[in-house]
């Protein structure tokens, strides 16, 4: 890297900016003109040149710096709720979906005990068989309910499923 050397009032000859003139704060740039004297740029005629190409001023960045270090830390603050906020949502989710499994279970046990006969019940009609009514033999199923006592119907499948999920989701939060 090159370096420059800098001259706060004046230099060597010509002792003035290249540019405008200026004969304070120059930096001589290391070359000599045809005059034998020392190419030499000011303060000024730098910054414009280093803005033309490219480069911006300390000022208005370290104002621009100050800005994004604030919302960096208000950004901060933010995300330090977080965690709070998640786990207030995971609680209300399972909160919810407890009150669901209830609901589907106790509507599945108040339907299920008005639909399902006891197998081993008493039964008030006779048998086809010709066995008199009140002994102790399996009644006949109800016709509209599909019961057959060796199988489960759809909802008790669905809630069984549903309890097996709600579990694992409890397990693998605790």
């Amino acid at each position: 890297m090159r370096h420059f050397n800098y001259f706060e009032n004046g230099g060597p000859f010509p002792s003035s900016c290249v540019s405008c003139g200026n004969n304070k704060e120059l930096f001589d740039l290391g070359r000599e003109l045809l005059s034998g004297g020392s190419a030499q740029l000011c303060k000024n005629c730098a910054t414009e040149l280093a803005l033309f190409i490219g480069y911006a001023e300390e000022a208005p960045l370290e104002e621009r710096i100050y800005a994004l270090e604030a919302d960096v830390e208000a950004h901060e603050m933010e995300l330090a709720k977080v965690p709070d906020l998640v786990e207030g949502l995971i609680n209300g989710i399972r909160s919810s979906v407890t009150d669901f499994i209830f609901a589907v279970s106790y509507d599945a046990h108040v339907r299920g005990d008005s639909d399902v006969q006891d197998d081993n019940g008493v039964v008030d009609e006779p048998s086809s068989d010709g066995a008199s009514a009140g002994e102790n033999s399996p009644s006949p199923v109800k016709a509209e309910t599909g019961y057959t006592g060796l199988y489960k119907t759809g909802e008790e499948l669905a809630l069984e499923e549903a309890e097996r999920e709600m579990s694992a989701i409890f397990d693998s939060y605790n």
